[in-house]
């Protein structure tokens, strides 16, 4: 998938924010593939807060076609069903070359779905060939760690014949009471690295923010960013709203807003 049409598919969906363009390599493997959750809470002990969200954001191309309204209301159905969901109210919308379905719902667990299925004329490529995408969001409360396991669910959701492979960013957020120095933001992130035997690759480091991208082998599945392998990101923010230091943590990179 080259850099141009990843990144005409995330102009377009509207639900997948913030993408960069990259190679998705999912392990292949036989052996037993832990949870990435697993090894997130992981890090939410070493960070010292406690955790208060999980944020689970993925996609996918289904086809390369531009399917009716109706077909699109089946397969936003079938991935909401598989989440959860089990009678998902639609809003249906569009007409010429873009079409949408989008459903938004609380589970009877508390956890916050939003997905949209949408297939549009994509101008970009040769001859204007069809696409249709499905992207889901999937955010939830949580104040213990180990307990809430959403990526393995989302990339099964997202799983069709003949679809690309299902693009899965999790996230977990953690809080600690009070403002950190940015060199206790520093050391803190450096401390989570060493102990998820994580090399650096890359970071920004503002008054705002300290943020940093890695790669560790105890996480099977990577991003290929230029010419780097990307697994791990873990950011540092204080929110003056609440007084509160957050610390997310996020494979392959961070989803949502931070």
């Amino acid at each position: 998938m080259n850099r141009q049409r990843i990144k005409t598919a995330v102009m377009l969906l509207v639900a997948v924010l913030a993408l960069i363009p990259f190679a998705w390599e999912p392990a292949q493997s036989m052996v037993y593939r832990p949870r990435v959750e697993e090894k997130l809470y992981s890090l939410v002990e070493v960070s010292g807060g406690r955790p208060v969200k999980l944020n689970v954001q993925g996609w996918t191309r289904v086809n390369r076609k531009f399917i009716t309204l109706e077909e699109l209301e089946r397969l936003a159905e079938k991935a909401a069903i598989r989440l959860g969901e089990s009678a998902p109210r639609m809003i249906s919308e569009g007409d010429g070359d873009f079409r949408q379905v989008r459903i938004q719902s609380i589970l009877e667990d508390g956890t916050v779905l939003s997905l949209a299925a949408q297939s549009l004329i994509n101008y970009a490529q040769p001859e204007s060939k069809g696409e249709t995408y499905i992207s889901v969001n999937i955010a939830q409360k949580i104040d213990t760690a180990n307990s809430i396991f959403w990526s393995d669910t989302v990339r099964a959701a997202l799983s069709f014949p003949f679809a690309s492979s299902p693009q899965v960013l999790t996230t977990v957020i953690a809080a600690r009471p009070g403002k950190m120095a940015r060199e206790d933001q520093e050391k803190l992130i450096s401390k989570m690295f060493s102990t998820a035997e994580a090399a650096r690759i890359d970071g920004v480091n503002t008054e705002q923010l300290v943020s940093v991208t890695g790669f560790t082998p105890a996480i099977k599945d990577f991003l290929e960013i230029g010419d780097n392998e990307v697994n791990l990101n873990i950011a540092v923010r204080y929110h003056i709203d609440d007084g509160q230091t957050y610390i997310y943590i996020g494979s392959p990179l961070l989803a949502g807003e931070y």
